[in-house]
Parts: structure tokens; C-alpha cells; sequence
């Protein structure tokens, strides 16, 4: 009698911490579907680069007109060089729609384990994170780029001829593209951060100048450039994104 009544309390208590409709499986049933979903996202990534490697140089050459000032004639300096760009370029283009991809894929293993709750905090949160780094790449590519490119070699025409290493700049600008898409979820971080209840908003709203501050030094930090252009339009995106960020949690 005691025997049962402990036992169909436990089994109670697995029924309600259990999210609904959730199934125990075997350990090797789910590496087998990871490993399935995974070969998924690395087929269409690897169809998707396959496709674009012979449209790479007429996209290397619009990205270098739209970035790069007419006089600047594009350089490289190795055989492998321009190789080397052109599939970083085509990796690129695939992970546009592999990002996304990853993303659905990686939902979609941890659904079943999750609460209808947690569902909805990833069907808002994943969407959320990948239009503000979208949003941050854009920034980089039609307003800091260009600008900063512009600026560095118009100062540096009165010294040298500017010849530009293609896999260089190329790399400088996959480094700036991507940096803005990761300064781009401070609003995300903030309004988690308030959501969990590790900060106030409040207090964020109070200290507001003290975080002015620490944005323009990480600004700083992150964008060792000497004309401060960078470290300026950072600083300025930074913190027009915690206003954002206190804007919504205000209304969390």
C-alpha cells in the first residue's frame, strides 16, 4: 500500500515536471537525430558555397566598388590570395541562409524538451537576435566602411599610393561586419538581463550616465582606429541601443 501511494507520487511529480508531450528516448536516438540535423545544415552549406564560388569575383567586385574609392585598383600579393577570398566570400553567402538554418535545426532538436513557455521566450528571442546582427551588418556596410575607408585613404594620399591587399581589406571588412552584428544583441543582453532579474532597470536608468561611459570605452577598446571615426560611430550606436533596450524593458 505504501509501496504504490510513493509510487504514483513520483510518477505524479515526473508527469508535471515533464513538458507536455515529452518522450524519453535513448541516448543514441538523439546523437543519431543531432548528427542527422547536423549533416543537414553542412549539406546545404557546402551545396549553397559550391553554387556561388563562380559568381564570387563579379560579388568581390561589388563589394569592393561599393566600399572602396574608383582610384584604388584591387592588389594581391599570393597566388592563393584571391582563392582564399573568393571561398571566404561564397562560405559567406551560404551562411546567410545556414545561420538561420542552424538555428531552426537547433529548435527544432530541443523543442520536444521544452516548456510551451520556452518555446515561445526562443520564437521571439531567435528571430530578435538575427534581424539586430542583420541590422548591425548593414550599419557597417553602407554608413562605417565606407566612411572609414574613404577617410584612411584620402589622409593617406599626400604620403603613398594606396594599393590594397584584397585579402586584407577583405578581412578587415568581415571583421567590422561581424563585430557590429555582435554589438548589435547589447539590447538583447539588456533586456534579458532585466527579464532574469540580474539588474533593474531602475538601477540602469539611474546609472545611466556611469553606462555612457563604459559604452564609449569599450567602444574605444573594440575599434583601434586613428581617425576615431569608428570608435565614434560605435560609441553612438552603442548607446542609442541602450536607449532602445531601457525602452523595452520599461514596458516588460
Amino acid at each position: 500500500m505504501i509501496t504504490s501511494y510513493f509510487a504514483g507520487k513520483m510518477s505524479a511529480t515526473k508527469r508535471y515536471d515533464a513538458p507536455p508531450g515529452d518522450k524519453e528516448l535513448p541516448l543514441v536516438e538523439h546523437v543519431v537525430e543531432l548528427r542527422h540535423r547536423l549533416l543537414i545544415i553542412m549539406g546545404v552549406v557546402a551545396l549553397i558555397t559550391i553554387i556561388v564560388i563562380p559568381f564570387s569575383d563579379g560579388l568581390l567586385r561589388i563589394i569592393w566598388n561599393d566600399l572602396i574609392p574608383s582610384n584604388v585598383d584591387m592588389v594581391f600579393y599570393g597566388p592563393w590570395e584571391i582563392v582564399k577570398v573568393r571561398i571566404t566570400l561564397s562560405l559567406i553567402c551560404a551562411s546567410i541562409v545556414g545561420i538561420p538554418l542552424l538555428m531552426y535545426e537547433v529548435a527544432a532538436f530541443m523543442n520536444p524538451g521544452l516548456y510551451p513557455s520556452e518555446r515561445r521566450f526562443l520564437l521571439i528571442v531567435i528571430p530578435f537576435s538575427l534581424i539586430l546582427f542583420i541590422a548591425g551588418a548593414l550599419l557597417g556596410y553602407f554608413v562605417l566602411l565606407p566612411l572609414l575607408l574613404r577617410v584612411l585613404i584620402f589622409h593617406s594620399g599626400n604620403v603613398a599610393v594606396a594599393q590594397l591587399s584584397v585579402g586584407k581589406t577583405f578581412s578587415m571588412v568581415t571583421t567590422i561586419l561581424a563585430g557590429l552584428g555582435i554589438v548589435f544583441q547589447f539590447p538583447l543582453l539588456v533586456v534579458l538581463a532585466v527579464k532574469m532579474e540580474l539588474v533593474k532597470y531602475e538601477t540602469l536608468k539611474e546609472k545611466r550616465w556611469w553606462v555612457y561611459a563604459a559604452l564609449l570605452a569599450f567602444a574605444v577598446f573594440i575599434s583601434p582606429d586613428p581617425t576615431a571615426i569608428s570608435q565614434l560611430v560605435v560609441a553612438v550606436v552603442l548607446v542609442a541601443l541602450f536607449e532602445v533596450s531601457l525602452l523595452i524593458a520599461r514596458f516588460l
